[in-house]
């Protein structure tokens, strides 16, 4: 998977984890602070205009406790009401004043204090006035509203201030997250710099001290990576050069033959050996780096077929070779992708017998249509077990590994088994990387038979 298809957009944020969690924990904790308050506030209000009501009650109470005339009695009352937020009503030992609303309760008739519901959610606060009094009992009233009186703002405040140090929180919060994510998106993007082969980026530990470390551990894997790329590339590197001693005493015995056209063959084939390992040598000194490669897998099935078969010719093999006439673009170079099939039809050449026929084809992956099928089948022994193995042939299996890691790195896969008639059989299953080629003319295969001569 190249960069641009990285997982980050479907990764879970560390950030916005860190605001959730913290908007859980401060909420929880917020509210279980602020209901209960909640309810405390409107107890407090509640008990305060009763008590409100009950002092004045008490105190006007006392005062009658020595009036009885009538006269007297609406003068006191009408002194206290005047500076009173709710007129009391007092209740006449023979008969109701004027002001009074209805009955006695039976706990103030017994000389107790009472307070009883009134309309539309009120109360009434009842005291009992002491004999010799002509007044039996004092009546204040209390409003709904006086019972909730500053609730709403109250709870206003308690509320908002919670919200206030719920977004303070989170705020903290994605500060001290974007603390931590800043050094793990530099850390995310060397890892991604070094897959695609920037083997020389480094990045400069920060952040936590955990995070630090691993910034600092795969610095260290960089350099040991390079360390052991130079040595496998010095090691390969005089392997090539040791091939090409006895390549050129081949060469040296080629030029004995006496039939001109047996030497002229041996020699392009030298030609083309010393070719490769002089690519060979040349790739293994050079540093990876990033690679971005499309190649035609189809002209790329037509050009090796086209060198095989003067080989398969000589061999009495017939063969047949199926491969689109459109463009077939997969994400390979060119020549990693003429190694993959040399190795596919050099394992034919090298463990069938002669005469043995084999196919080539190229065709669309039932299973997907984006994708392609490389077949390469032989009709020679294969192998009786159905799942065959690399070294079944008795090879290195070195070019069957060369072909499966071909294929993984074009992002397909690689599926070796036998035939329908028993022999061997690799299939290379590669995407399509040219899919907005789409519009271009249907493809439209082309069949070659190769004749025995």
């Amino acid at each position: 998977m190249t960069s641009s298809g990285r997982v980050s957009a479907r990764r879970p944020r560390i950030r916005r984890r860190l605001a959730v969690i913290t908007t859980v924990v401060t909420g929880t904790v917020v509210l279980a602070f602020c209901i209960p308050l909640a309810f405390f506030v409107r107890a407090i209000a509640y008990d305060r205009a009763i008590d409100a009501a009950e002092l004045q009650a008490r105190s006007l109470a006392a005062e009658l406790v020595a009036a009885r005339d009538p006269a007297a009695m609406g003068r006191i009352v009408a002194q206290a009401n005047s500076a009173a937020s709710s007129p009391a009503a007092v209740f006449l030992a023979g008969a109701r004043a004027a002001d009074a609303r209805g009955a006695l309760p039976a706990a103030v008739r017994n000389g107790h204090p009472a307070t009883t519901s009134a309309a539309a959610g009120g109360r009434e606060v009842w005291e009992p006035v002491r004999s010799p009094s002509a007044a039996q009992a004092v009546m204040v009233p209390v409003k709904p509203g006086d019972l909730s009186k500053g609730v709403a703002r109250t709870w206003a405040l308690l509320f908002g201030g919670g919200a206030l140090l719920l977004v303070i929180a989170v705020a903290l919060a994605d500060w001290l997250g974007r603390s931590i994510v800043r050094p793990l998106r530099a850390l995310e993007d060397l890892t991604h710099r070094l897959r695609d082969g920037d083997l020389d980026r480094r990045q400069q530990p920060s952040g936590p001290y955990e995070v630090a470390e691993v910034g600092q551990a795969v610095n260290e894997l960089a350099d040991r990576i390079n360390a052991l790329l130079a040595s496998a590339r010095t090691a390969a590197a005089d392997l090539g050069h040791r091939l090409r001693t006895p390549l050129t005493a081949v060469r040296l015995d080629a030029e004995t033959l006496t039939d001109a056209a047996e030497r002229d063959r041996l020699r392009a084939s030298l030609d083309t050996l010393e070719e490769s390992v002089n690519r060979l040598i040349t790739e293994i000194r050079q540093a990876p780096g990033p690679v971005s490669h499309r190649a035609d897998l189809a002209e790329a099935v037509r050009d090796r077929m086209a060198f095989w078969s003067v080989l398969a010719q000589s061999q009495h093999r017939p063969f047949k070779v199926r491969a689109p006439a459109r463009r077939v673009e997969i994400s390979l170079d060119r020549g990693d992708l003429d190694a993959a099939i040399d190795a596919l039809l050099s394992n034919v050449f090298a463990h069938t017998p002669e005469k043995t026929p084999f196919s080539i084809q190229l065709r669309r992956t039932a299973a997907a249509a984006q994708s392609w099928s490389l077949i390469v089948e032989d009709q020679g022994p294969g192998a009786k077990a159905p799942e065959v193995q690399p070294g079944s042939r008795r090879g290195t299996g070195l070019g069957l590994d060369i072909v499966r890691r071909t294929a993984e790195r074009a992002g397909g896969t690689a599926i070796i088994g036998t035939g329908k008639t028993g022999g061997y059989r690799v299939e290379i299953r590669l995407p399509d990387n040219a899919a907005s080629m789409a519009g271009r003319a249907n493809p439209a295969d082309t069949t070659k038979d190769g004749q025995q001569s």
